[in-house]
């Protein structure tokens, strides 16, 4: 199986999609950072006598593990977030990357609650209203072919409701971006995220109806548009575990652990 197949079903977009901070592999192909004697002893992701701990980034990881997030996914180092071939190839699971952070979202965790959507604006807004969140929960009602065909997944034509969480996918070229007419929005030098400069935001509400999910939400109160910055509270708050925010220096450890590293070299202490 190619690894284009999975990062289409895991709609992973491309490592360069969003501003990355990691330097390249170099010509021996180790990453920069992370090569030779300068890696800490098996087992641990902290480089000898750093004294803390090595920030790593997406590419950092793909270019220490030798292999991208497809083969992270097939090789199984994410399983132990519930990240396994099944689990993207039934639509359960649904996986974004940013530069410091893996988002795992999974369907069958959600119930509906919405507290992801509260805690966002909470957070980000200061009061909760959940129009303007930047974590989206739609309900999903699966009847099979239509009501009344037996179908669906509770088989008796009553079908069955699965819940969907969306947020904004920081999509490499950005129709939000593209289309504002005072260029508001940006990436975000250290996260990488999207982001709205409120200053320079006057409310027009181009980046919602360009953006194809209708991320961004313009702000009825402020008049100012609104949009997820990948801040992770959705994650911290929802009570079944449906969302994670999974930093790449813990893929990157679980790449050690499982003796899985291929491009830089482990040496005892």
């Amino acid at each position: 199986m190619s690894e284009n197949k999975y990062e289409d079903n895991a709609v992973v977009q491309p490592e360069e999609r969003l501003n990355d901070t990691a330097q390249p592999a170099d010509a021996s192909g180790s990453a920069a950072g992370l090569g030779g004697d300068s890696a800490g002893p098996a087992g641990s992701a902290e480089p000898a006598g750093s004294g803390q701990s090595k920030t790593f980034t997406r590419r950092s990881v793909l270019a220490m593990a030798g292999c991208g997030v497809a083969g992270l996914v097939v090789g199984g180092v994410l399983a132990s977030w519930g990240v396994t071939e099944r689990s993207i190839a039934s639509g359960r699971i649904d996986i974004r990357t940013t530069p410091t952070k893996m988002i795992v979202t999974d369907r069958a965790r959600c119930s509906g609650c919405q507290r992801c959507e509260m805690m966002c604006t909470l957070k980000n807004d200061g009061r909760v209203s959940q129009h303007i969140a930047r974590v989206r929960v739609w309900d999903n009602y699966n009847y099979g072919a239509g009501i009344g065909t037996g179908e669906g997944s509770l088989g008796s034509g009553g079908g069955a409701c699965q819940f969907t969480v969306e947020h904004c996918k920081q999509c490499a070229d950005p129709a939000c971006a593209n289309y504002c007419p005072v260029h508001a929005i940006y990436a975000d030098p250290h996260y990488g995220a999207r982001i709205v400069d409120g200053e320079a935001c006057v409310g027009c509400g181009m980046c919602a109806q360009a953006c194809p999910w209708n991320m961004p939400r313009v702000d009825t109160e402020t008049g100012i548009s609104t949009k997820c910055i990948s801040c992770g509270r959705c994650a911290e708050q929802c009570p079944n575990g449906a969302i994670q925010f999974i930093d790449w220096q813990d893929i990157a450890q679980k790449i050690i652990d499982q003796g899985v590293v291929r491009t830089v070299t482990l040496v005892e202490a």
